[in-house]
């Protein structure tokens, strides 16, 4: 492993539009990535001859194409990539986000001062008005509920300053590869069988990384944002547009705040907000039920999940505990 060395995992399910923005945007940083390793799950677009076309141009980013038979989901896809990765530290990025050129060598800045730190980010904004902030991380409510900071707000500089943040959102993200290592789950306990897991592959998709900040968080480490550290995100849909929303991503945003909450949660940070919690819930269920009931059906398929569920919980707060953090000190990140 090369010190100060950053791996890109980049998980493509029909991107073709955004690769070589997103190509293009590492070729120009300035702390050069040791290798690109892009995972695909399975695209019907364009994407392949895109990225060939791109190899065929330049020849100064390696980039190694990881082609799945099916979209395993991006969860197994990181995963994919992370165990394939041979750098210090792992970029997690997706395919419809563009970088400035210092990002990685920012985001490098920010993990030499404090090896406590575990996950850096920056600031994204949007790529169709980047006045418009995207992200400057994860908060986490008293009812855990959770969101991206800043999501939608013209950007004033109200977010200027370098700051520790609950976690970060999953479409640019640097994390330490020794974190990494540390929060996974072993392949004896996972269901798919597939390696270790890095990313809860429970989880499909959406949300994935507020579980992540969350295991970092329950283990020690620190999440800083750095505003200096641009990018520009093709986000899908608006905040606050909820029926652009697919229903697909809205049933897996819906099942993995459960998975999250099952397997995170305990008694020193639950007691203190459990009314908030409960009141979020009854007023949730209610809207659910009047409103979208196939989001229900997602009751059965965490039953189905219980036992995994319990041993990846059991593997977390055993360990969180042998390392000696305490879980309440967790508690002032629950806005």
């Amino acid at each position: 492993m090369t010190p100060q060395s950053v791996s890109v995992i980049i998980v493509n399910w029909n991107g073709a539009q955004y690769l070589h923005s997103c190509l293009s945007s590492l070729l120009q940083q300035r702390h050069s990535p040791l290798e690109v390793l892009i995972v695909d799950n399975a695209s019907d677009d364009e994407s392949h001859q895109i990225v060939e076309s791109f190899c065929e141009q330049q020849s100064a980013l390696p980039i190694r194409w990881m082609q799945n038979a099916h979209n395993h989901g991006f969860c197994r896809g990181n995963n994919q990539g992370i165990s394939q990765a041979v750098g210090e530290f792992i970029l997690l990025l997706n395919a419809d986000v563009a970088l400035e050129a210092d990002f990685i060598s920012t985001l490098l800045s920010v993990m030499r001062t404090d090896p406590s730190i575990g996950i850096s980010l920056g600031k994204l904004v949007s790529a169709y008005n980047d006045t418009i902030i995207d992200s400057t991380g994860i908060t986490i409510a008293k009812n855990r509920r959770a969101r991206d900071r800043g999501q939608g707000e013209p950007d004033r500089g109200q977010y200027a300053s370098r700051e520790e943040v609950f976690g970060a959102s999953g479409a640019a993200c640097l994390c330490r590869r020794s974190m990494l290592e540390e929060i996974k789950y072993p392949a004896s306990i996972c269901s798919s069988k597939n390696g270790d897991e890095y990313l809860d592959e429970l989880f499909f998709a959406y949300k994935e990384d507020i579980d992540l900040s969350w295991r970092a968080r329950l283990f020690g480490w620190k999440c800083v944002y750095e505003p200096d550290a641009v990018g520009r995100h093709y986000r899908n849909w608006a905040v606050g547009k909820r029926r652009q929303i697919p229903k697909f991503v809205r049933q897996h945003s819906l099942k993995n705040r459960y998975l999250m909450l099952l397997k995170n949660e305990c008694r020193e940070t639950l007691v203190p907000y459990l009314p908030h919690i409960l009141w979020f819930e009854c007023v949730s269920m209610l809207y659910i039920v009047i409103r979208e009931p196939y989001l229900l059906s997602v009751i059965p398929t965490i039953a189905g999940m219980w036992p995994e569920i319990m041993r990846k919980r059991n593997v977390t707060h055993i360990r969180q505990k042998e390392k000696g953090y305490a879980a309440k000190t967790l508690l002032p990140w629950f806005q």
